[in-house]
C-alpha cells in the first residue's frame, strides 16, 4: 500500500506573482519536477517547474519555472 502525501507547492516564475497550489505525491520525498497544465487550443501545454527548496517538506516545497512544453493533443507518443 503506497502512502500519498499532500503538500503545498510554491511556484515561482519571473515577472509573475508566486502561486501556491496543492499537490499530491506518492513518495516520501518531494518530486524533483512538477508539470502544470497551461495554455489551450489544439495543443497540450505544460509548464515545467524544478524543485529549489524543500526545507518545509512534507508540508511545503518551492519550485522555479524552467520551461513550457507543448504537443499536439492527438500525438500519444510524446
Amino acid at each position: 500500500m503506497s502512502r500519498t502525501i499532500t503538500f503545498h507547492a510554491r511556484l515561482l516564475r519571473r515577472d509573475a506573482r508566486p502561486q501556491t497550489v496543492t499537490v499530491r505525491s506518492a513518495s516520501d520525498t518531494p518530486p524533483r519536477t512538477l508539470r502544470r497544465a497551461a495554455g489551450g487550443g489544439g495543443e497540450l501545454t505544460f509548464d515545467v517547474y524544478a524543485l529549489v527548496d524543500a526545507d518545509g517538506w512534507p508540508t511545503e516545497a518551492t519550485y522555479s519555472y524552467v520551461e513550457s512544453v507543448s504537443r499536439a493533443a492527438a500525438d500519444p507518443d510524446v
